[in-house]
C-alpha cells in the first residue's frame, strides 16, 4: 500500500466502514499483484528468449563439429597416405635402386 496515506484510509473508514476499508486494501493489493505478475511475465519471457538463443547456439556448434569432423577425417587420410608413401619410399631414387638391387620392390 505504497500510494495510500493514513488520512485516506481514515476517510474511507468513516465513509464506508470496515467493509469499505477492506475493499480498498484489497483493491490496492490487487494492483500491486498485477504489477508483480507483469514483471514476472517479462522475466519468464526473457528466460524463454535465453533458452531459444541457447538452442540456436547448440545448432551452430553442431554444424561446426560436423565440419571439424570432416577436416579430421581428411587429415587422417592424408597422414595415412603420407605414412604409406614413406614406408614404400618410391620417390627417392637411391632407396628405389637399393630395393631393386635387393629384390624388395613392392608395387
Amino acid at each position: 500500500m505504497e500510494g495510500v496515506s493514513l488520512h485516506l484510509l481514515m476517510e474511507v473508514f468513516k465513509t464506508f466502514g470496515f467493509a469499505g476499508l477492506v475493499m480498498m486494501v484489497w483493491w490496492v493489493d490487487s494492483k500491486n499483484i498485477r504489477k508483480i505478475l507483469e514483471s514476472y511475465k517479462e522475466d519468464v519471457a526473457e528466460i524463454r528468449r535465453m533458452y531459444e538463443n541457447n538452442v540456436e547456439l547448440v545448432k551452430d556448434y553442431r554444424g561446426l563439429a560436423r565440419d571439424l569432423k570432416e577436416v579430421v577425417i581428411m587429415n587422417t587420410q592424408a597422414v595415412t597416405h603420407l605414412a604409406d608413401d614413406i614406408e614404400k619410399n618410391q620417390f627417392c631414387p637411391m632407396v628405389r635402386l637399393e630395393k631393386q638391387a635387393k629384390g624388395v620392390m613392392h608395387d
